[in-house]
C-alpha cells in the first residue's frame, strides 16, 4: 500500500528551516508539520519510552542536560530534581574555538577539526570565554549543578556521543555526582543494536529521554 493511500508521506530528508519569503500561512502550517505531525518511528519511541522508564525506576525526577556551543541557558521546573542528560563532544568544542585547559595536544586535535570548515574564522579563546561563550566542561557542570543546590543523590543521564577526553575528563563530574548513567549503562547492546549503527537514531533515544525530563538544562 502506498504512502499516500495511508494518509502519510515519508520524507527521507528533510529541511527544517523556515523560509523567510513564505506567506504567513504556509509559516503556520509548516510549523505545525514540524512539531506536531512529525513523529518518530515506533522502535525508535519504544526504545526511548524504555530508557526513560529505566530512569525513572531510578529516581522518580531528573534533569536532561544538553550543551552545545553558543550561550547557557537553564530551565528549572522543579526544585527536587535527580537526573541530567549531557553533550562535550569534539566536533562541538573545536567550533567554539574555546580553549579547555588541555595544552598543545588540545590545540593541536582541535584545530585539526577546525580545519574541516573553511568558514570558520580564527577565534580568541581567552576573549570568548571572558563572553560567557564557551561550553562548559564537566566538572564545571557538576560546580554549576552543586552551587543551584543539587546534592550528590543527583541521578545523571548523560546524552553524548564521544566525550572528548573520554574518562579522564568525566571523572571530577563523576565525583561529584555518583549516580552517572547513558544508553549504554541502562539498556543491553543488543537493545541498542538495531540503533547503534545509525547515529540519528541513538540521537534521537537521547532526545526523548531529555525530552521526558523534570528539568532541562542547555547551553545551545
Amino acid at each position: 500500500m502506498s504512502c499516500y493511500a495511508k494518509h502519510a508521506v515519508q520524507l527521507n530528508k528533510f529541511d527544517y528551516r523556515l523560509a523567510n519569503k513564505l506567506d504567513t500561512d504556509l509559516q503556520k502550517l509548516r510549523c505545525r508539520v514540524n512539531y506536531h505531525a512529525l513523529k518518530f518511528a515506533d522502535p525508535i519511541l519504544e526504545m526511548g519510552k524504555t530508557l526513560v522508564h529505566r530512569m525513572r525506576m531510578r529516581s522518580k525526577r531528573y534533569i536532561a542536560l544538553h550543551l552545545r556551543h553558543v550561550s547557557l541557558y537553564l530551565y528549572k521546573i522543579i526544585d527536587a530534581a535527580k537526573c541530567f542528560c549531557y553533550r562535550f563532544e569534539p566536533d562541538m568544542l573545536a567550533f567554539s574555538g574555546c580553549d579547555y585547559g588541555g595544552g598543545e595536544k588540545e590545540r593541536n586535535e582541535l584545530g585539526a577539526i577546525r580545519r574541516r570548515w573553511k568558514t570558520l574564522h580564527k577565534n580568541n579563546p581567552d576573549k570568548q570565554r571572558r563572553q560567557g561563550k564557551c561550553p562548559l566542561t564537566p566538572e564545571e557542570v557538576g560546580l554549576m549543578l552543586r552551587a543551584l543546590g543539587y546534592g550528590s543523590d543527583v541521578h545523571i543521564y548523560v546524552a553524548s556521543g564521544e566525550v572528548y577526553g573520554g574518562e579522564e575528563t568525566l571523572r571530577p563530574l563523576k565525583s561529584l555526582f555518583p549516580n552517572f548513567y547513558s544508553k549504554d549503562t541502562i539498556a543491553t547492546k543488543e537493545e541498542l543494536a538495531p540503533f547503534s549503527s545509525f547515529s540519528s537514531r541513538m540521537a534521537a533515544l537521547d532526545f526523548i529521554v531529555c525530552d521526558e525530563s523534570d528539568v532541562f538544562v542547555t547551553n545551545n
